[in-house]
């Protein structure tokens, strides 16, 4: 043995030993790749050897053994980093990294190794054995003078490894194709190809996928566009006349909740005391308003953009992408047709976005440009020092009474989007915020998600007095909504005696289910409002709002519809391409009664499974026509009528202020309406925060510093667990 070790080829096969034996043990014990059977159980450990003697046999190239030692640590290394970092990804994500996110990764910041360090495992270390154990018998064999073989190597026999490397990779593509026919051409799930084909393999068939786009979106025209005209134009949902231009020509607030999933509405927590504590009261009483339009079955669809995928769902009615964020990738040349530019041509809407972050985070500054709003406050607008911040940005209940300043200046009708962050992975609260108590489960994440998100709904309750007080709330609606989970799939077993669930017992669709967040749309003095169940999702809500403010909607390329519609379709497809509907869930490669979670595909006619196939493969068309529009940016081919494009130029957003005193409209606004005089001091909020310095008022604070610097700067929410 310690002379087969001491040739290149015999340390070269001991190394593909302890890497294919890491590999597999990922896959078993860190990733949720839905195995079953004793064929989909051998290629799992069979997969992950073809692309690790293809890799590793480039080390056997070198004729100089020191050379291919070298080579052969480097490329175990970086095979160990792409395993590592994938296992960390996914155990907060529930998926893997794409070249999308990788090449998004100049926002990495300390936000991201705070979140890292929550993700970290004490058994981590065994991802690292392999190169611990074969740079210890380098160094032991240096040191009892055991000689390494150091004649060259013939260069047939490295190509003879490869060749043997790509012979097992066809064997194995030929048995994964036996058993997933077409697995690289209709998949919608990055899960497959892992299990299939491996790791490696998907991240060098990720790099030539975005590749490809990359030359798709060069070679578009509007010869794309005509399925999906047809398709948006058959998928629109007629405005039902009971519910049309309810809301007209008032101003819109968008809230997007940071993590907060459903199951949290009229949820009451119970204290290690045996008392129950209702954990979001102030967004229960909208929930449940004559004048609130509440939905019940309601669905995150994002995917890896996270909160920047739900801002394209609920401002375009698009999907965000099969792999990375939108955002990142497309934010700075696609054309959009967005609320706020849709709302300015169509009912002369001024637009605002808020968020206590810098505008770089998920690639803001640029995408709300091409989206077309008139004002974005990040955090070069805010006081984010010192205690005031968490690792996401400005603490919500001062983020709220910050930008009382900037609402009361807005032009009246405005469309205003106010993105909280304390409700965030791995959500920590300080010391003077705390008082809400802390579930009591085997998971610290989950046990503090409820006071935090106790934090985000007094931070709303206030923001909903100060506009009581300062007179805008009831010309208004508002649209709160959450944004993506905030417990993630490997999380959710410890949550399961929370929901009433066998923890025992939970599986996929389980974690499905879990996917729903409210959904709420308040518009004062309406009395026909009531909760929906209705199954619908992101996709639906810009179509829905539009209604409501009387403004019609067959003239764009929309792939939702008004979830208030009678012809509202209630198919409701998840990015990575499961589908929901009422009487079935489409999770993988199995069906479910929706009702009852039990699997039910082996109960189905032929008849019947045919039908629910067109179902799910139709859901399944609407992401992929969303894709093409996306990826080929075809609408920059298609512009509605008296409709017209961004102009990127016209929104800058370095010197807002100046351009709040010059605006034309201005006089439309709050302040000027109150003949001059502000409504910040209306303002009332406990954060412990202001207390020492409670003659703070907006007039210092509309001067706040610019505190645009790397202690705010935070990374790609895409890295944690719900962003």
């Amino acid at each position: 043995m310690k002379n087969i070790l001491s040739t290149r080829i015999g340390f070269f096969g001991l190394a593909s030993i302890l890497f294919w034996i890491k590999t597999y043990l990922a896959y078993t014990f860190e990733f949720n790749l839905g195995v079953s059977g004793a064929v989909q159980q051998f290629i799992l450990l069979i997969n992950p050897i073809a692309v690790t003697v293809i890799l590793f046999s480039i080390a056997l190239y070198f004729k100089k053994s020191k050379r291919s030692y070298i080579a052969l640590f480097v490329i175990m290394t970086l095979a160990s980093m792409i395993l590592y970092f994938n296992i960390m990804f996914y155990r907060e994500f529930s998926d893997f990294l794409t070249m999308n996110i990788i090449l998004g990764s100049n926002n990495v910041s300390g936000a991201v190794f705070t979140s890292t360090l929550a993700m970290m495992r004490p058994w981590d270390l065994l991802y690292w054995m392999d190169l611990i154990i074969l740079l210890v018998t380098l160094l032991y064999k240096k040191k009892t003078n055991v000689k390494m073989d150091v004649r060259p190597f013939k260069k047939r026999y490295a190509v003879a490894t490869t060749v043997l490397g790509f012979a097992l990779f066809a064997g194995n593509l030929t048995l994964a194709e036996s058993n997933r026919p077409q697995l690289l051409v209709r998949t919608f799930d990055r899960n497959y190809i892992v299990k299939y084909l491996g790791l490696n393999f998907f991240t060098a068939y990720d790099a030539f996928q975005t590749a490809q786009n990359n030359h798709v979106r060069a070679s578009a025209d509007e010869s794309n566009l005509v399925d999906i005209v047809d398709f948006a134009k058959e998928n629109n949902a007629a405005p039902n006349i009971e519910y049309f231009g309810q809301a007209e020509g008032r101003n819109v607030f968008v809230i997007a909740m940071e993590s907060v999933q459903q199951f949290v509405i009229d949820y009451d927590l119970e204290d290690e005391n045996g008392e129950m504590h209702e954990v979001m009261p102030f967004v229960n009483s909208l929930y449940h308003d004559q004048s609130s339009y509440s939905f019940s079955n309601f669905y995150h669809q994002v995917g890896q953009g996270k909160s920047s995928d739900a801002e394209i769902l609920g401002e375009n009615s698009l999907y965000g992408l099969p792999q990375g964020s939108a955002f990142q990738t497309l934010g700075t040349t696609n054309t959009f047709h967005a609320a706020p530019n849709i709302l300015k041509q169509e009912a002369g809407y001024t637009s605002a976005a808020f968020h206590g972050n810098v505008g770089s985070f998920w690639n803001r500054n640029d995408t709300y440009q091409q989206f077309g709003y008139d004002y974005f406050f990040d955090s070069a607008f805010y006081d984010v020092s010192g205690d005031r911040s968490l690792e996401y940005g400005l603490k919500d209940k001062l983020f709220f009474q910050e930008s009382a300043q900037y609402i009361e200046q807005l032009p009246q009708p405005f469309y205003s989007k106010f993105i909280t962050v304390t409700n965030h992975f791995p959500y920590p609260l300080d010391e003077q915020n705390a008082g809400f108590p802390s579930a009591q489960t085997g998971d610290e994440t989950i046990n503090q998600y409820f006071a935090t998100a106790n934090y985000t709904d007094q931070a709303i309750e206030e923001f909903f007095n100060y506009l009581k007080e300062a007179g805008l709330y009831d010309n208004s609606v508002f649209v709160l909504y959450g944004d993506h989970y905030g417990i993630s799939n490997m999380r959710n077993p410890h949550l399961a005696s929370l929901v009433g669930e066998d923890q025992n017992e939970w599986g996929d669709f389980q974690n499905a289910q879990m996917q729903r967040v409210p959904l709420i749309i308040h518009a004062p003095g309406v009395d026909n409002g009531k909760v929906i169940d209705k199954y619908s999702g992101q996709v639906d809500m810009l179509p829905t709002l539009l209604h409501l403010l009387g403004i019609q909607t067959d003239d764009y390329i929309f792939m939702g519809q008004d979830i208030l519609s009678d012809e509202h379709n209630d198919t409701v497809p998840f990015r990575n391409g499961n589908v929901m509907t009422p009487e079935y869930s489409f999770i993988g490669q199995k069906i479910y009664d929706s009702q009852t979670g039990e699997e039910v595909q082996d109960e189905l006619s032929e008849e019947k499974l045919t039908e629910l196939n067109e179902v799910r493969d139709n859901a399944r068309q609407e992401l992929s026509y969303s894709d093409d529009l996306m990826m080929m940016d075809l609408l920059r081919f298609y512009t509605p009528d008296s409709f017209s494009d961004v102009e990127k130029n016209d929104y800058v957003y370095s010197n807002q202020l100046s351009v709040f005193e010059n605006d034309p409209l201005r006089s439309t606004s709050l302040i000027e309406q109150n003949g001059g005089k502000s409504t910040v001091d209306l303002y009332k909020t406990d954060a412990p925060e202001l207390q020492e310095n409670n003659e703070t008022n907006t007039e210092d604070q509309s001067d706040a510093p610019n505190t645009q610097t790397g202690d705010t700067e935070q990374a790609p929410e895409a890295v944690e667990d719900s962003e």
